[in-house]
């Protein structure tokens, strides 16, 4: 067998398998975000394993921007599709793994691990109260109850995908925002391209000035 042969059929026999993708389309809501705004238009994220990610906004005419953001720890690439430009930011590591929290930086430790596509595994893992089901806009949904400190998290799950279709977040028993799910989809096949930054872009390195 020739020898180059015999290093690729080596090399694909130990590459690593590609991770299936979650794919979640999203609305956050809040009383404080008018429901013509850019803020409350849907946003898709992509999520591989723990070092691919991909989130796409919808286009903001009034600032000229139209969001792309594609992660392939270590790379990252913020993206503005209307200019057609990207900035490039290495991960200097030492751990090479992407998050998607859905609360911010303020929230207690105890929802540091509280993220996109692991919604549910965080409500089981941290015995979450279940509630009575309820109806939400016509959908039935299984709903449980977690607090900690001065925070309180609702999720509603569809109890015939056991996946999520909406959730509540409070603050000291105010309501914080809400995260209504469009389409929750799971256990899609890999597609290397997502996590890649498109053609036709002006790239700024780490090191050098956005746009140069």
């Amino acid at each position: 067998m020739n020898s180059t042969l015999l290093l690729l059929l080596l090399a694909l026999a130990v590459a690593e398998p590609k991770p299936p993708m979650i794919r979640i389309e999203y609305r956050v809501l809040s009383s404080e975000i008018a429901a013509d705004s850019f803020a409350a238009k849907p946003r898709v994220l992509y999520i591989a394993g723990t070092t691919f990610s991909r989130t796409e906004e919808q286009p903001d005419p009034a600032l000229g921007i139209h969001g792309l953001i594609v992660c392939a720890e270590p790379d990252l690439w913020m993206i503005n599709l209307i200019p057609r430009t990207a900035q490039h930011i290495v991960d200097p590591g030492p751990t090479f793994i992407v998050h998607n929290n859905i609360l911010d930086r303020k929230a207690p430790k105890e929802f540091a691990t509280f993220e996109f596509g692991k919604e549910v595994e965080f409500f089981w893992s941290h015995h979450a109260d279940p509630l009575q089901p309820r109806s939400l806009d016509g959908q039935r949904c299984e709903v449980s109850d977690l607090t900690h400190e001065k925070y309180r998290i609702v999720l509603f799950v569809r109890p015939d995908t056991k996946k999520p279709f909406h959730l509540d977040v409070f603050q000291n028993d105010k309501a914080l925002f809400s995260v209504r799910y469009l389409n929750y989809q799971t256990d899609l096949p890999f597609e290397p391209e997502l996590f890649k930054p498109p053609p036709g872009l002006t790239i700024s390195e780490p090191g050098q000035k956005k746009g140069r």
